[in-house]
């Protein structure tokens, strides 16, 4: 399915830059940065919904604001930016979106913290191990510095909405296996593109 599906990408070549394109290894990236931000494009008005009925509605604004810029990060290629700067475009809205998710929604222990995965996974798939490394850095010590501050009760306490957070777990698992299995999937797409 991988090695069919893969050749679909192609579809976003039309929205990119002569010089991207004419980079196989830019050209790949880029592929990925466009797809990532149309799931984006996707995603943003059903969590915002979903934030919205569950009453959090400033965490619905933070994913309007982090998706929107996430959205257009693919189009600052044809503004002449480099793929390495659209790609932490992208990645920084999504950091910048978990870390405001955690100081609303419990900290450490926020049903959104695993999403921080995604940030060194995203990084890796369009830049490579160097990338992938840094943004893994940064989310490590994000973490551990929400874990320093919630021991020294310099956060606020999770929302008492056990109905609520019950439904932010399941919702936010779900989308977390989904996003990494479409990860997973273009990475062994690109490896078999590339053996080619």
């Amino acid at each position: 399915m991988i090695a069919t599906a893969y050749p679909l990408l192609k579809v976003f070549d039309r929205l990119l830059p002569p010089l991207v394109r004419a980079d196989v290894a830019q050209l790949q990236g880029a592929r990925h940065l466009s797809l990532l931000a149309a799931v984006t494009a996707g995603s943003v008005p059903l969590l915002t919904l979903m934030y919205h009925v569950l009453g959090y509605d400033a965490v619905g604004m933070m994913v309007i604001t982090a998706g929107s810029v996430m959205m257009v990060s693919p189009f600052t290629l044809n503004a002449g930016l480099g793929l390495p700067l659209a790609r932490d475009l992208f990645v920084g809205a999504l950091f910048l979106l978990k870390i405001g998710m955690a100081l609303q929604l419990g900290g450490i222990g926020a049903p959104t913290t695993p999403w921080f995965v995604l940030c060194p996974a995203v990084a890796l798939l369009i830049g490579g191990l160097r990338p992938g490394l840094v943004w893994g850095a940064l989310v490590l010590a994000v973490l551990v510095g929400l874990f320093v501050l919630q021991r020294l009760g310099a956060l606020a306490p999770a929302p008492a909405d056990p109905a609520g957070m019950a439904v932010l777990q399941l919702a936010g698992m779900i989308g977390l296996l989904a996003l990494v299995g479409l990860i997973v999937a273009l990475a062994i797409g690109a490896a078999g593109e590339r053996r080619r």
